[in-house]
């Protein structure tokens, strides 16, 4: 349980947890330095650490620290295998199989249309120009005078 603590007279605060429990706290940082320059003695908190129990002078090694665990290493070890058997399995569809749109280099396979790019098999219109102005458009016609 966190101590508590007055976000306008407490802090900064200084708070020692120890295997997930909070063993000592320092509201305001007293007695940890001067209030009137704002500094803090470095000695004051490798005290207050030590009292809390929770300084430690030779800290672990790196690698005991951030070491991958065996447990994790083989889950880690077999996501690879079965991404990799996953992988494996994928088959390509055969180059018959793709649509043909008219773009080069597009193998989708299935009936697509590009928007903004004119082949042979489309006119690249979102909406087509007889949809958009259907079958009785007529060109205007000229009246001779």
């Amino acid at each position: 349980v966190l101590p508590r603590l007055r976000p306008e007279a407490d802090m900064p605060a200084l708070i020692a947890i120890k295997d997930g429990a909070v063993v000592a706290h320092c509201p305001a940082l007293e007695n940890l330095g001067s209030k009137s320059d704002g500094t803090i003695e470095p000695r004051a908190v490798e005290e207050f650490l030590d009292r809390a129990g929770v300084l430690l002078r030779d800290p672990p090694a790196f690698e005991d620290l951030c070491r991958i665990r065996p447990e994790e290493m083989m889950l880690l070890e077999n996501m690879a295998d079965e991404r990799a058997a996953a992988g494996a399995a994928v088959v390509e569809p055969d180059p018959e199989e793709f649509y043909n749109c008219g773009v080069e280099g597009c193998n989708k396979t299935f009936h697509h249309e590009h928007v903004g790019l004119k082949t042979d098999q489309q006119d690249g219109l979102l909406v087509s120009q007889e949809d958009a102005i259907g079958d009785s458009y007529c060109m205007p016609c000229e009246i001779d005078t």
